[in-house]
């Protein structure tokens, strides 16, 4: 097995990645790990910068052969003090960016 794709493999399956369901535009839904991050970006307004917060998803090519803006990831979770599920959506927005390897997208995906 490639040395990259078995290292790729125990990060996504690693602390810090989740499960979630990758839903095309068309409907086609499919399991996928994802890894989430939560980076605060500077973005332009007027003369001035705002910092806001955004949500980028990186997700194995192998599962998600090509992401496009407008496809979703759902995201469900526990939440402790309610122990009720919880269900995210975020929204993919833009071009997707491949990694060097060619093995993940980097998504920009904001909480819907």
């Amino acid at each position: 097995m490639d040395p990259f794709a078995s290292a790729l493999d125990a990060l996504f399956h690693g602390p810090g990645s989740e499960a979630a369901d990758y839903v095309t535009e068309s409907g086609v839904q499919e399991g996928v790990r994802i890894i989430r991050s939560r980076p605060t970006a500077d973005a332009p307004f007027g003369d001035s910068r705002i910092r806001q917060d955004t949500c980028i998803i990186d997700v194995r090519r192998s599962e998600v052969p090509m992401p496009s803006a407008g496809d979703r990831f759902l995201i469900r979770e526990i939440d402790p003090a309610a122990q009720a599920e919880v269900l995210t959506v975020c929204i993919v927005t833009g071009d997707p960016a491949v990694d060097v390897e060619g093995m993940t997208w980097t998504c920009e995906a904001p909480e819907a």
